[in-house]
């Protein structure tokens, strides 16, 4: 392999995931100049494009299907920033779900146009679907939740809170786990209430648009990495994709800079920063951090703040199933949940301009990663069939299925995760697993990225 000349950079950034790109853009605007490296072909890590290996509507799909909530204010605020307009990449619509079952009840919770949270308790009050005394303990717990400022003393499972508010096994199955899988995509028999609660509180608490659902009119590339990265290039600093990181160190001649080690095709580089930031999933960082030399420092998670921070991340995985039916059908909502069945939540995506198709999320583990792709699609289909009327045949479906999609947003989960700034100088870590007390979302991304921004900045306001 060749190595090629060490090259200098004000700022590293090692992955141009959401979080890489947020923390970039945000350096970019402040008068950095910054380099991002990035493993893969693309960017946006697990929230880009791929190739649909069947296409009829489209040749892309989303490595996964995202929505977002009105609350994600760090993602709209940073699409602003890049000069991208709400209207033009994204669809608004009051929170309205919709909830089949094959053999239960179809439940449906539409907020009302009332300040937050009365709009959520009167449409709690005029769920279809539920007995009175269903709607009262969701009432009660709502109002509880309200007056205890949405935080408790002891972390907790979310099935320990519901179940300490009297919630049944219905309103459980239909409403709750669904919202739970939805947002921490962690079973309710082990997520953090507490985390659980922050979602709420964002979204229920504030004011009623902090509840909106937000639909994407393009796919993730399109949409925001592709911009993202145009903003960066325009502004003086640059991407290199497909450039693994192999080693970071400090630089034996000047302690306070590092050395970035990379392999690209056949050939090594190799940069210097005094600020690296590595925005890369749990599991790639904490491999790393293993690379990492020091004559000055103890090389392991000791590093991390604070000092009982750790990288032993469990993670749970994301199934999304892409069904393609005739450019001629659509779905009855924009968005469709589904509970006691194996699909949670089927979105329409003729937003995104391809007619006919339908994307099927299906969050945390379950039985239906043992059924081959073939046996999956079947089955969903017949699930979608028997609420859908006059659903017409399935043309070809496509499935991608990530292992390691999120981290497992566990009871007290929060106490486990590291700040931004690490014990050496000028070596940050972003990602949404770092303390952003916000689950693996592409918000908890961009908060991530933008704090590990402010860390810098504020360091160079003290230079």
């Amino acid at each position: 392999m060749k190595l090629t000349q060490t090259q200098n950079s004000e700022v590293i950034i090692i992955g141009a995931g959401w979080s890489g790109l947020a923390c970039a853009i945000t350096l970019v605007k402040q008068g950095f100049t910054v380099r991002l490296l990035e493993s893969a072909q693309q960017t946006g890590g697990r929230a880009r494009q791929v190739q649909f290996k069947h296409f009829l509507s489209s040749e892309t799909i989303d490595n996964g299907q995202h929505i977002m909530l009105g609350a994600y204010h760090s993602t709209l605020s940073l699409f602003k920033e890049i000069g991208l307009s709400e209207k033009d990449i994204l669809e608004r619509q009051p929170l309205e779900l919709n909830l089949f079952s094959t053999k239960q009840p179809f439940i449906q919770l539409k907020t009302k146009n009332y300040p937050a949270p009365l709009h959520l308790l009167f449409g709690f009050m005029s769920m279809q679907g539920l007995t009175l005394n269903e709607r009262f303990k969701i009432i009660s717990m709502a109002l509880h939740l309200e007056i205890t400022c949405y935080k408790l003393k002891n972390d907790i499972s979310v099935k320990q809170l519901l179940n300490k508010h009297s919630q049944s096994t219905k309103i459980i199955n239909a409403l709750w786990e669904p919202l739970c899988l939805a947002t921490l995509n962690t079973p309710i028999e082990y997520a953090s209430a507490q985390v659980f609660l922050k979602v709420l509180k964002d979204s229920f608490s504030k004011k009623n648009h902090d509840s909106d659902l937000l639909f994407f009119r393009q796919d993730l590339s399109q949409l925001f990495c592709l911009p993202a990265g145009d903003f960066i290039n325009r502004n003086g600093s640059s991407i290199h994709c497909e450039e693994k990181v192999i080693a970071v160190q400090t630089d034996p001649v000047e302690s306070n800079q590092f050395i970035i080690q990379t392999r690209k095709q056949s050939k090594k580089h190799s940069y210097k920063s005094k600020q690296v930031v590595i925005a890369t999933p749990a599991y790639i960082t904490k491999t790393l951090i293993r690379t990492f030399s020091s004559h000055k420092h103890t090389v392991n998670e000791s590093l991390l703040k604070p000092a009982n921070a750790s990288l032993n991340y469990q993670y749970e995985p994301i199934c999304t199933v892409y069904l393609q039916y005739p450019s001629t059908f659509s779905l009855a909502h924009r968005m469709m949940g589904f509970y006691n069945t194996t699909a949670q939540w089927v979105i329409d995506r003729s937003l995104t301009n391809q007619p006919g198709l339908i994307a099927v999320v299906i969050s945390g583990p379950g039985l239906h990663s043992r059924l081959s792709h073939q046996q999956l699609s079947e089955n969903i289909h017949q699930e979608l069939s028997t609420c859908i009327s006059n659903l017409p045949d399935l043309l070809s479906y496509q499935i991608i299925i990530e292992k390691r999609a999120t981290f497992s947003c566990r009871v007290n989960i929060d106490q486990q995760r590291p700040q931004n700034k690490t014990q050496i100088p000028g070596l940050y870590l972003a990602g949404d697993y770092t303390n952003t007390h916000y689950p693996s979302t592409l918000e908890g991304a961009i908060r991530s990225g933008q704090s590990a921004a402010r860390q810098i900045m504020e360091k160079r306001s003290h230079e």
